[in-house]
């Protein structure tokens, strides 16, 4: 059982209620809960796991996982937003309002938008397939096999007459929300006239450069996307002060016949809306598996893949678990795609030290980033930059859960909570008889960073 000791309060935000909206994602062989309010995989009503492989069979591998994200302004002063069980909030839904022109411009959201967009919408590719078909043999820009062309049903065309493409201008939000296909491009979603959810790789058509527009546009064969900030009000789950940032997700599945069927898939756009530059940001994915029984799980992390993973300590999980064909049962966490690194004119290779470059050739690092010499400019994007880990001892100053939002940045940085690195060996904490002095970005690496 979770409990969170709540800090003195001191943050500002607009007065938003909580988000209520959630729902189960369940497309492929996973059956997983999401919230509009930033948490994912966990029942906070019955305080069970919510993260279901197989579908259907009753065994949960992850409690609870959330995005944190964090970095100091001009000042030193640290902005932050994250959460661990939402026990309290830092985040809200909807896109946050900028007027430039009106007092200083900082980002803010009414209470009424928060409400308006407590929802998260559900798209499938199929059926955006299915109306682009439709829509062209309605209107004669095809003739050939229109015969057996099916109308979409009143549903599919609610979900993607009701597709959030656009934003509030006169409160100060952007124009341009959810991605959208702008057939005739006149820059307004407008179905009548062929427009549509965007999925880029549909109907042959390729419409994004990676490299050079660096555009969000929908991904998965069912896709649910929202918009989500943490200005909404007082930050009650970390107690930092806010951001402004603006968050527009996806959470989307694949129906395939191989492992793809048995996983789930994120992205986030993130968009800074505050006044003031960060400096020093991270990003970090945060999960707490509960394989079964949650106090036998041990967890380690792929270097070269750019991988976490949890797993069961034994075969036999008291009852919880069981060995699926002699294995402990495991659950990974894979950056494919991280956020683009800066904009500097070179092809950056994966390590600045020569040396290790050279002994890279023949060693795939690729879980590291993506992007890097390759010689493209400017597409590298990081991978996993750092794993790390705590575990819930009750009362420690070192290794337990973060309790303020100093805690939360310092994990992010590689630092415990008594503001001393993580190093390799043991616990991975100095004060451990078995750790070193060697410093690391990588837990319980095994030997997959041969490089060190």
């Amino acid at each position: 059982k979770r409990t969170n000791k709540k800090k003195e309060i001191h943050s500002k935000g607009a007065n938003c209620e909580p988000a209520t909206a959630k729902l189960i994602m369940e497309f492929n062989n996973v059956r997983a809960l999401i919230e509009q309010g930033g948490s994912m995989f966990q029942n906070r009503a019955e305080q069970t796991a919510a993260y279901e492989v197989p579908k259907g069979s009753g065994l949960n591998a992850i409690y609870a996982g959330a995005l944190w994200m964090g970095g100091v302004d001009v000042n030193g002063q640290l902005k932050l937003a994250a959460l661990r069980y939402r026990q309290g909030n830092d985040f809200w839904p909807g896109p946050l309002t900028v007027l430039p022109g009106e007092g200083s411009g900082e980002a803010n959201i009414d209470p009424d938008q928060c409400l308006a967009y407590d929802k998260i919408y559900t798209i499938r590719k199929a059926e955006v397939i299915r109306f682009n078909i439709w829509w062209s043999c309605l209107t004669g820009e095809i003739t050939d096999g229109c015969d057996d062309v099916t109308e979409p049903t009143n549903d599919e065309l609610q979900r993607i007459y009701g597709w959030p493409a656009h934003g509030d201008v006169s409160r100060g939000q952007d124009y341009y929300l959810a991605p959208f296909f702008d057939r005739d491009e006149d820059g307004t979603y407008n179905p009548d006239a062929g427009d549509h959810p965007w999925y880029d790789d549909i109907l042959g058509r390729n419409d994004i450069k990676c490299q050079i527009d660096r555009t969000v546009s929908l991904y998965g064969d069912e896709t649910h996307w929202w918009v989500f900030n943490d200005k909404g009000n007082i930050h009650t789950e970390t107690n930092a002060d806010p951001i402004g940032m603006e968050i527009r997700a996806q959470a989307f599945a694949f129906g395939t016949n191989d492992e793809i069927n048995q996983m789930t898939f994120y992205n986030y756009e993130l968009i800074n809306r505050g006044t003031q530059t960060l400096y020093n940001t991270y990003f970090s994915q945060y999960l707490d598996a509960d394989i079964g029984n949650f106090q036998d799980d041990y967890v380690g992390c792929d270097v070269q893949r750019g991988l976490s993973y949890q797993y069961n300590a034994d075969a036999n999980d008291d009852g919880c678990q069981y060995a699926i064909q002699g294995y402990p049962p495991a659950v990974g966490v894979d950056f494919f795609e991280g956020p683009y690194q800066y904009n500097d004119g070179i092809d950056n290779p994966l390590t600045s030290d020569v040396s290790s470059a050279k002994n890279l050739k023949g060693i795939p690092y690729k879980g590291l980033g993506i992007g890097y010499g390759d010689g493209v400019i400017d597409n590298e994007r990081f991978g996993m930059k750092r794993f790390v880990y705590f575990d819930r001892t009750l009362n420690s100053t070192i290794y337990g859960d973060p309790q303020t939002g100093v805690d939360f940045y310092n994990y992010m940085l590689g630092f415990w909570r008594d503001n001393t690195p993580f190093v390799y060996g043991g616990t991975g904490n100095a004060s451990d008889a078995n750790a070193t002095s060697i410093l690391t970005n990588y837990c319980f690496p095994g030997d997959s960073d041969p490089l060190n």
